[in-house]
């Protein structure tokens, strides 16, 4: 079979699924499809190409089959961000250290980036001007890729915690007589990271005031 440029993403991916970002390297995706390294040169030309268009084949996917468009006709835009955050998320543990790969990284092509239209339109329609719909976005966007980072480097790709993360072990490490509040937090940081994560969205949108005009 010929080796073509999805070949040799589907191939990057799953290399990084099992030996994480560090791991990935063109020797072994070169070996993981039994051929030479410089062959992967005709479709990458280095390993930046090659990750920005990993980071494309996984937005590419996560997107395939969600019609937001339709979506946005019957949903206030408060529930398409929420949507737009979800699938992020997703999209990004679905790969280990997915957030870690995906952040820095350029959409080699418009089906991604032209996915959020109906967002954009959305929050125009409800009175922002592009600039504040933007700015949401990219806010609500980089939230997201922070939080996954963060949650990626607490949780490992089989499920188990690290245990420098335990809000019990860093409550206890804190002077509760002196820094009460710092210590009982320690729950809201690293405890139920789904209810924190909703949380975070929550009061990004809840923060939104897209009739104001700067």
């Amino acid at each position: 079979m010929a080796l073509d440029r999805e070949a040799v993403v589907r191939a990057g991916l799953e290399l990084l699924d099992t030996e994480g970002l560090e791991g990935l390297t063109l020797r072994k995706i070169a070996a993981a499809l039994d051929v030479k390294a410089p062959a992967l040169y005709w479709h990458f030309q280095n390993k930046q190409q090659l990750l920005d268009e990993m980071a494309t084949t996984m937005a590419r996917d996560a997107y395939a089959g969600h019609d937001l468009a339709a979506l946005a006709a019957e949903r206030p835009w408060q529930d398409l961000l929420r949507v737009q955050a979800d699938g992020l998320r997703r999209m990004l543990l679905g790969h280990r250290d997915g957030a870690r790969l995906f952040g820095g990284t350029a959409m080699t092509d418009s089906g991604p980036v032209v996915a959020g239209e109906p967002l954009l339109r959305a929050l125009t329609d409800a009175g922002a001007d592009l600039r504040t719909a933007t700015a949401v976005l990219r806010t609500l966007n980089c939230f997201v890729l922070g939080f996954v980072l963060e949650e990626q480097g607490i949780v490992a790709p089989d499920g188990q915690r690290d245990p420098r993360f335990d809000p019990m072990a860093r409550s206890e490490r804190v002077d509760r007589d002196r820094y009460p509040l710092t210590s009982a937090s320690s729950e809201h940081l690293f405890g139920d990271l789904d209810r924190s994560f909703r949380d975070g969205v929550d009061m990004i949108i809840g923060g939104v005031r897209l009739g104001e005009r700067g």
